[in-house]
């Protein structure tokens, strides 16, 4: 079964694809196995694809914000303590 391909075209600046090319050139004398354009940019696209997923799921698993233990002064007194009468304050 075949998966159905959606095409993808874009320009790129001159020295950029003669730079890929370069480097297409080297890794086919490199292992024996011609690198083609098409397999050299599917590759890029899916390892930036992985390790954005896995940066992702990494902040998912993340909590935003670390929970803090309330201070003594954020604690309310408890009722029917003496405390100075603060609306008769000169």
């Amino acid at each position: 079964m075949t998966e159905k391909g959606r095409t993808m075209a874009f320009q790129i600046p001159e020295e950029l694809f003669q730079r890929i090319k370069r480097h297409l050139e080297r890794e086919t004398l490199r292992s024996g196995k011609k690198l083609t354009q098409r397999d050299f940019v599917l590759n890029l696209i899916t390892q930036a694809l992985d390790e954005a997923d896995a940066e992702n799921a990494a902040e998912q698993n993340t909590p935003t914000e670390t929970p803090v233990a309330p201070r003594v002064a954020d604690v309310t007194a408890p009722a029917n303590t003496d405390t100075p009468d603060e609306d008769n304050a000169v």
